[in-house]
């Protein structure tokens, strides 16, 4: 079994699932880093697959997919930003060769982002970060990432292995602190994370357990966190109203 990951533009992260000659890219936004981390690991990806439609994402698909002759997998809602071969919606897991892949639909950040799990891995495109949550500035609903952070995501084990589709973490944990300035969690995770890149390496990834911990897109019932939220936006009575308020603190910070 092969999982692996390579930073690309500044801040995306390309994925590797592979297990034995059954391979598959996630967002692979640059193609020539794609390849290169396929080489490395001497596999022939057949299958691409994307959280989301946003171009960052997608724009080694069609490159990747005609060089390869891999199949793409993305949800139709985002068709707008990209035409997948293979449509996810309504699925909840698809099995690609030997890989076996959850799929968890969680419109938000764009109407068709998916997560996908496998073999204790999650991975969350833009829709979750490391101390954040995706923006809804380009085609996204707050109110339905609202659902979606409190409904599926609630719902997801806490033991998976939580990789994000960008490293966000320097900038999203000083606004965690302005919320929680005791939490002492959150202070280590941003003392781990700039430690790593001075270091010149990549932030350990988190097991979603220890995220819930850190970050307030998934503690809005926190007391230290809900009050934070109701002091500017009194009416967010829900934990799903919350969420949306909290997004909007978040891009006003």
């Amino acid at each position: 079994m092969i999982f692996d990951r390579r930073r690309y533009h500044r801040d995306n992260y390309v994925y590797l699932l592979a297990d034995g000659e059954d391979a598959a890219l996630v967002d692979p936004g640059d193609p020539q880093v794609a390849f290169a981390l396929a080489a490395e690991h001497r596999v022939r990806p057949r299958w691409i697959l994307h959280t989301h439609g946003h171009d960052d994402h997608t724009g080694g698909s069609a490159r990747l997919g005609k060089e390869l002759g891999a199949r793409v997998f993305g949800h139709a809602a985002d068709r707008g930003w990209f035409p997948p071969d293979e449509d996810l919606a309504g699925r909840s897991e698809i099995s690609l060769g030997a890989l076996r892949i959850g799929v968890v639909h969680v419109p938000g950040h764009t109407p068709g982002s998916v997560l996908y799990v496998w073999q204790g891995f999650l991975l969350t495109g833009d829709t979750l970060f490391w101390g954040g949550a995706g923006n809804c500035r380009h085609g996204g609903d707050p109110a339905a990432l609202g659902r979606s952070l409190t409904g599926p995501v609630a719902a997801l084990d806490g033991a998976l292995r939580f990789h994000p589709g960008h490293d966000y973490a320097t900038v999203n944990l000083p606004f965690a602190l302005s919320l929680e300035p005791a939490n002492e969690d959150a202070r280590a995770r941003l003392d781990a994370a700039r430690a790593a890149h001075a270091a010149g390496r990549e932030p350990e990834a988190p097991t979603l357990a220890e995220e819930r911990r850190v970050n307030p897109f998934l503690r809005v019932d926190v007391p230290a966190v809900r009050d934070a939220i109701l002091g500017r936006a009194p009416g967010a009575l829900d934990p799903a109203a919350r969420v949306v308020a909290l997004r909007g603190i978040r891009d006003a910070w």
